[in-house]
């Protein structure tokens, strides 16, 4: 059995199309992560190529397989299934946990173990990828601007296609609805409940509102009651979603679930190739408002959605390591700063008062 100490990273689902990106960006910068997964055929490969250590298990077993080290990134979803068991694993076995996710019921349930998280001196932040790094150090930033802001809106684009997991993610949650923050409550709507055009740097383009993450972490972060998210997309593709609302539960279906997932395979892979990742860019837009209408917006343009993911993921895990605050749940801008972003290679953040 290999000899764990603190600095020692487990990156569990690390043969996954996300966790390899993630390994190879860990390698990059130094590390040597123990691999981990529920595939031993699949770990034992990339470990033997790599002169790395691999242990099979799964989630259910995580507090017995991760004991030592001090570092967990979690790259296997969907992340409602494997999170909880890893966090509770980490905080018993004392690792600072990370995924990513951009799924709001995760943050919840992060979020609600910061006081154990706390007594454990263990860090919790989920979401250290493209979901939901950039729109949270945005958002940051766009606060500190605007101190009394009372309203958030943000928005993305992926660039590309989204990936497979990604939308399987997108159909599962079809019966969930749309989501939106009202007065620091959570509240449900209708898909495409907001279609609006988004000034991204270089384009305008159609959005609509979607139920991404920050709908929740941002109240945590920034203390602004009223939040949006919006996804960029073909304005035909927004109001398709609108259109769907009175047949949610007719797609929510096992059957028509299996059909939009199966029909959805078709047309996207599991990720892009390595020119692909170089090619494209990823871009952020958000905005506050506070009560008398006074506004400041800002945009960021950053690498690929998988670049992104693994560069970040890696950075923050790095980081996390000379931490020497308290323990707790964090959002990647509560734990890294607001402009993490600014000065990193890759990424233009620009902000402007209006």
């Amino acid at each position: 059995m290999e000899q764990l100490d603190r600095q020692d990273w487990i990156v569990y689902g690390a043969y996954g199309y996300t966790g390899a990106l993630v390994l190879e960006e860990a390698l990059a910068q130094g590390r040597s992560p123990i691999l981990a997964g529920r595939s031993e055929a699949k770990l034992k490969p990339i470990a033997d190529k790599h002169g790395l250590s691999y242990r099979a298990f799964s989630v259910d077993d995580a507090a017995a397989n991760i004991g030592g080290a001090g570092t967990l990134i979690n790259c296997a979803g969907p992340f409602d299934v494997t999170s909880e068991q890893m966090m509770d694993a980490c905080l018993e076995g004392g690792l600072n946990y990370f995924d990513l996710t951009g799924e709001v019921s995760v943050f919840e349930a992060a979020y609600a173990r910061h006081d154990a998280a706390l007594k454990a001196r263990v860090i919790l932040c989920p979401g250290v990828g493209f979901d939901i790094v950039p729109t949270d150090c945005l958002a940051a930033m766009l606060k500190q601007q605007l101190p009394d802001a009372t309203l958030l809106e943000l928005a993305f684009d992926f660039g590309t296609l989204p990936s497979m997991g990604t939308t399987v993610t997108a159909i599962k949650a079809i019966s969930l609805g749309g989501m939106i923050r009202e007065n620091g409550k959570l509240e449900t709507v209708g898909h495409g409940y907001r279609i609006r055009k988004i000034p991204f740097a270089n384009s305008d383009n159609w959005a609509t509102s979607v139920p991404w993450g920050d709908i929740f972490t941002s109240q945590i972060s920034t203390g602004i009651p009223n939040a949006i998210v919006y996804a960029a997309l073909p304005l035909a593709a927004c109001w398709t979603f609108k259109v769907i609302n009175p047949i949610r539960g007719f797609l929510s279906r096992p059957s028509m679930q299996n059909w939009l997932i199966s029909l959805a395979g078709k047309f996207l892979s599991d990720g892009p190739d390595a020119a692909t990742r170089a090619k494209h860019r990823t871009r952020f837009w958000g905005q506050v408002t506070t009560e008398d209408g006074r506004k400041c917006s800002g945009t960021i343009m950053a690498p690929s959605t998988y670049v992104l993911t693994a560069d970040t993921a890696v950075a923050i895990a790095l980081q996390s390591e000379s931490w020497d605050g308290d323990g707790g749940y964090f959002t990647a801008s509560m734990l890294v700063g607001a402009d993490f972003l600014t000065d990193r290679p890759g990424y233009k953040v620009r902000i402007s008062n209006s």
